[in-house]
This record gives structure tokens, C-alpha cells and sequence, in this order.
């Protein structure tokens, strides 16, 4: 069993901005409908650092800033676990555009394409030097990082920041992974075998170890990337070839035929 302690929590999405805005409108009644959100600049950021920061980017630091706001930890305690789906929105629709046209990627683009861009701006920002995990498990990727991030907590006995976002993705994007609005939620957890402050936590969750693991991701392409021979992938997680379950596609690590 594993136990952790909620101590702040941030959240944006299309009409909401915050975590008590979201339980309020949830007491009132349906979330209304809302076109978009507006993202503020990062000020947490130097000057430069700021001009360079992507949508993503954006989204990902406004939202910590909100936990942040209400935490009880310096800043410089946490260790970091980002999860999203695709990472980077809009910026892989550029290099894409770019690869198709001019065949020229902007240095620029290409540093916010990496999946961990958005951990690394909070770590500049905050000057936080601790460990930061990306991670990316297709419609498990937030139940994945919050298992990543409780871990992280029990593990070192200290807190963790976890933070789940998509970005919206555009067209002709947008057809292969329908995300429409950006969506994101930080959330400042530690292990509730360790207690870290003298502030009581505003929840308590457990996680049963023993629970079933969700079903494997239906694989959004029809064939693999050729590749040279794969080491065993981790059990339980899919497989980083074929992106079907790695406990029930062992041929990929036996045939490399099987995946392309």
C-alpha cells in the first residue's frame, strides 16, 4: 500500500483557474462552457528565458505557481514529476511544418520540443536543483506519474510536485490525438509515512499496490520504426517499440521482425 498526503493543488482549464474556483463551480453545478484560456506570462523566469517559453511552457508554470502558492515546502525541496500525453503541442506541429517545407528546424523550436523543456524551465526559475522525471504513457499518463511521483515521495522521504498538462493540439494533429483545450494540474504531495511539516495535509489518499494496471493503448500507427535490438522494456509499461503491452508482446524483444 502506498499512502501519500496532499498539500496544495493548482489547476487550469477553459473557465477555470484555480482549485476553489473548480470546487465551487462543481457545488453550483456543470462546468459551464468556455472557447479558451488565456496564459500569463511566466514571471518566474529571467527576461530571456520568458521571450522563449512556448504555450506548454506557459501552462505548466502557472499551474505550479498556484500549488506553489499554497504550499508549505520551499520550492527548493521538491522533486519534480511531469506527465503529459504528447508534451509539447503546438511546437511539434512546427517542426513538422518545417521538416515538410524548408527541411530547417529552429534551434529555438527544437529546445522547447523535448518532452522534459517544461520541468527544465521550472528548475531555472526556481532555482530548484532537485531530480525532475518526465513522463508519457499515452491516457495512462497521469495515473502513471502520480504512481511515479507517490514513489518518488516514499522512496527519498521528501516532497514532490507533480504536475499533469496537455496542451491543445492543432490541426491536422488534432485528428490523431484529439486534445482541444489545454488542460493542466500541480499538485504538492509527500509520503504520509514521513510526516514533512506540522501543517495537516488537505487530503490523504492510498494506493493499492495490488490494483489491476489498465488495459494496453490502442497503438496510434499502424506499423513501428525499424530499430536496432531492444533491451527487455519494464513490466507493465508498453513497450517503446510497438506501444503494445510489453508483458504481452515479447516477440519484440525476439524477433525484430514482429515490429517492422
Amino acid at each position: 500500500m502506498l499512502r501519500f498526503d496532499l498539500y496544495a493543488a493548482g489547476v487550469i482549464a477553459p473557465g477555470v483557474n484555480s482549485l476553489d474556483e473548480l470546487l465551487a463551480m462543481r457545488r453550483s453545478g456543470p462546468l459551464p462552457s468556455v472557447a479558451g484560456i488565456e496564459l500569463p506570462s511566466p514571471k518566474s523566469l529571467p527576461a530571456n528565458e520568458r521571450r522563449r517559453a512556448s504555450q506548454v511552457v506557459r501552462l505548466t508554470l502557472a499551474c505550479a505557481e498556484q500549488a506553489l502558492e499554497a504550499s508549505p515546502f520551499a520550492v527548493e525541496q521538491l522533486r519534480m514529476v511531469f506527465a503529459s500525453d504528447e508534451g509539447t503541442g503546438e511546437v511539434c506541429q512546427q517542426m513538422l511544418e518545417s521538416l515538410a517545407t524548408t527541411r530547417a528546424v529552429s534551434p529555438l523550436v527544437f529546445h522547447n520540443s523535448v518532452h522534459n523543456a517544461p520541468s527544465g524551465y521550472f528548475s531555472i526559475g526556481h532555482q530548484n536543483q532537485q531530480s525532475a522525471v518526465s513522463v508519457s504513457l499515452g491516457h495512462e499518463s497521469f495515473a502513471s506519474g502520480l504512481l511515479c511521483a507517490v514513489a518518488e515521495a516514499q522512496t527519498s522521504g521528501q516532497p514532490v510536485l507533480f504536475l499533469s498538462y496537455d496542451a491543445s493540439m492543432p490541426e491536422p494533429l488534432r485528428g490523431v490525438l484529439p486534445i482541444a483545450q489545454a488542460t493542466a494540474t500541480a499538485w504538492i504531495i509527500a509520503s504520509a509515512l514521513q510526516p514533512m511539516c506540522g501543517r495537516p495535509p488537505i487530503a490523504r489518499f492510498d494506493v493499492n499496490s495490488a490494483m489491476r494496471l489498465p488495459m494496453p493503448m490502442t497503438p496510434r500507427r499502424t506499423g513501428c520504426r525499424r530499430a536496432g535490438a531492444a533491451t527487455a522494456a519494464p513490466k507493465h509499461f508498453a513497450c517503446w517499440r510497438c506501444s503494445m503491452a510489453a508483458t504481452r508482446h515479447a516477440r519484440c524483444r525476439s524477433a525484430r521482425s514482429a515490429c517492422g
